[in-house]
């Protein structure tokens, strides 16, 4: 078994940065930076998906709720869901997006 040391694999950048972790059927796993200030885009959750926030705070809308994530803390949004995650902090974020079943298998 490969040991992986997920604080080693954070990057900040001027944008967001998104690495793959691991892509099997079974589960899609990303490590997700967030500059400060700033958003993805909206979107219709594509999985089943559970963000754990590693380093900062980030702010996550689903459907008509808000709820804001401190490190370590996990919210879901099943298939479907809108969804939109900002950071509204000064200090940058990393965070897991863990998606059961990996969305590829849905295009399959």
């Amino acid at each position: 078994m490969a040991k992986i040391s997920i604080d080693s694999l954070i990057e900040f950048g001027d944008s967001f940065i998104r690495k793959t972790l691991a892509d099997i059927p079974e589960l899609q796993l990303n490590l997700v930076t967030l500059p400060a200030g700033q958003s993805l885009p909206a979107h219709n959750a594509n999985s089943n998906v559970r963000l754990l926030v590693l380093q900062g705070e980030l702010t996550v809308h689903l459907s008509e709720e808000t709820t804001l994530l401190a490190a370590h803390e996990m919210a879901d949004a099943p298939l479907d869901t809108p969804m939109q995650i900002m950071n509204p902090s000064s200090a940058p974020a990393a965070f897991l997006v863990i998606k059961t079943p990996n969305p590829e298998q849905r295009t399959r």
